[in-house]
């Protein structure tokens, strides 16, 4: 194996490690999916995924699937199923070299370069630590490409039989979207093809069509079990409100161009890359990379709902770019590397850091020690000082170096906030409300629920939700033993002594308190 796809590799391990070692599940992402899987397992619910009793539309079963494995071969736990996107990103460090080779067949150093553009990539190395779909969509996504960039130089069932599963499995993943990424290098192919091969789209249409049939599998089932409701969710409701007006994350049309230069952190400031464009010629690959990467970041534009990780799959094409200048920039000249905006970047950072904690660490809702901010500013500094200063006389050595600074800026930023973290996990609080619900006491909820409480508590039983204040008036009074969970913030005063549990939400306190103790509190 090359030797820097290995380096990429550990360096995406320590990243995301640092991540799941010092992060229990993130609120709410996070602990609802865990839940979802929780739900699915504790109900033998393996066609419909559930949320707190009901079926969960929003999201197809396959990484609940991973989950479920991940529990028969480990028995049920929290940590084994955080490195599932791990395993995904490896898979797509490795895929995102084997597209570099079928784009620059004789171009091995620089295929050799992409792993660590992708690994060193901020974004993609934080989402590696996270129990999402993204990182595996990524890695479907990249099996289509790969699919792809196979059938077009020599068209076989292997390279259609790629694009299957990766049509398949992607919207099992996440849904129909995975055509969003795919599609547009099909549809606009006579901008980046020389010459299409024939029966080329025919073979792509039927491959499509396999990997819907290969969802319809689940969906059909699926649908049938989980009733009309979800069956029109899931086949239609989902899709066209996202894309027409999404009831979740709208934004405007421009969102994402501020947000390009974060998903291409840190090598956007990199000036090696941007100095190899000059007198690049744009040759067939990169056209490849250029339609992929415009088309479907112009199409997420005009689609109501955003979100950072929603162009996740896109990173790898600009590692793949990246590389390919980063390569034609080093082979114009030799010399002595230095990364001096990357440097600048982590001295000014690591300064700012110390600066803001003596200016706002009291009225943080958190700990930040001196002795953390000092370990955390050090560590940056240096960091900043050996990419500022040293010459690296190897290429890739730089690229190395430049990759790890963002494994040692996760364990930085993950170290620091270690005790809002900590506040975070949602246990003990949720172990409170199994308790009460083992007893028969049923707990109510308020607002709108997360399902933040039904895998660290392995909950049995559903959470009463109750929004509107006249079902709630009328609960209450049939229920005065229930206990309600209530959201303060931190300035609010409440009676402790009523309070049954204590818990955080993100910066609120969680509270429970009996219903008939709520005038007391």
């Amino acid at each position: 194996m090359n030797k820097n796809l290995l380096i990429a590799s550990l360096i995406l391990i320590i990243g995301a490690a640092a991540g799941i070692w010092f992060r229990p599940l993130m609120i709410i992402d996070e602990t609802r999916y865990i839940g979802v899987a929780w739900e699915m397992f504790d109900k033998h619910s393996f066609l419909v995924p559930l949320i707190n009793g009901e079926p969960y539309h929003h999201k197809p079963p396959f990484l609940f699937w991973l989950m479920h494995l991940d529990w028969w071969l480990f028995g049920v736990n929290a940590t084994s199923v955080r490195f599932i996107s791990l395993i995904f990103g490896l898979g797509s460090l490795f895929l995102t070299y084997r597209i570099y080779r079928l784009l620059w067949r004789d171009d091995r150093e620089g295929a050799s370069f992409a792993p660590l553009l992708l690994a060193g990539s901020f974004v993609f190395m934080f989402y590696t630590s996270l129990l999402m779909f993204d990182v595996v969509l990524t890695f479907w996504v990249l099996v289509g490409m790969l699919g792809i960039l196979e059938a077009y130089h020599k068209p076989s069932r292997k390279s259609f039989i790629l694009i299957a599963l990766s049509v398949g499995f992607g919207i099992l993943t996440k849904g129909p979207v995975i055509l969003v990424h795919l599609l547009p290098v099909i549809l606009f192919a006579k901008l980046w093809m020389e010459k299409i091969p024939q029966k080329f789209f025919l073979g792509f249409s039927l491959a499509t069509l396999t990997g819907i049939g290969i969802a319809l599998l689940w969906a059909i089932p699926a649908g049938i079990a989980g009733g009309e409701a979800y069956r029109n969710a899931i086949f239609w409701g989902q899709t066209a409100n996202r894309v027409v007006k999404s009831f979740a994350h709208q934004r405007p049309f421009w969102w994402y161009l501020p947000i390009l230069p974060l998903l291409a952190f840190p090598w956007f400031l990199l000036k090696h890359l941007w100095q190899g464009t000059g007198g690049y010629k744009i040759e067939r690959g990169t056209r490849f990379l250029l339609v992929w990467l415009v088309s479907v970041i112009l199409i997420f534009s005009f689609i109501s709902g955003k979100q950072v990780h929603y162009l996740l799959p896109e990173i790898p094409a600009f590692a793949l770019l990246g590389a390919r200048w980063l390569q034609h920039r080093f082979t114009a000249q030799k010399e002595t590397f230095q990364s001096t905006y990357i440097g600048q970047f982590y001295i000014v950072f690591a300064i700012a850091l110390a600066i803001a904690y003596i200016f706002v660490h009291q009225k943080l809702h958190f700990a930040i020690t001196p002795a953390q901010i000092v370990i955390v500013s050090l560590l940056l500094l240096g960091t900043g000082i050996v990419l500022l200063k040293y010459r690296f006389h190897s290429f890739e050595r730089l690229l190395q170096a430049i990759a790890a600074s963002s494994a040692i800026l996760m364990f930085a930023l993950h170290f620091l906030l270690a005790d809002y973290f900590h506040k975070q996990d949602m246990t003990p609080f949720a172990r409170k409300i199994a308790a009460l619900q083992q007893s028969g006491i049923p707990v109510i909820h308020l607002k709108k629920y997360h399902n933040q409480f039904a895998f660290p508590g392995r909950l049995h039983d559903k959470i009463v939700v109750l929004k509107e204040k006249e079902k709630q008036r009328e609960y209450f009074q049939k229920h005065p033993e229930a206990v309600v969970i209530l959201y303060k913030k931190p300035h609010e005063r409440y009676n402790e002594e009523v309070v049954l549990a204590k818990g955080y939400f993100r910066s609120k306190h969680l509270l429970l308190v009996k219903v008939k103790d709520l005038e007391k509190l």
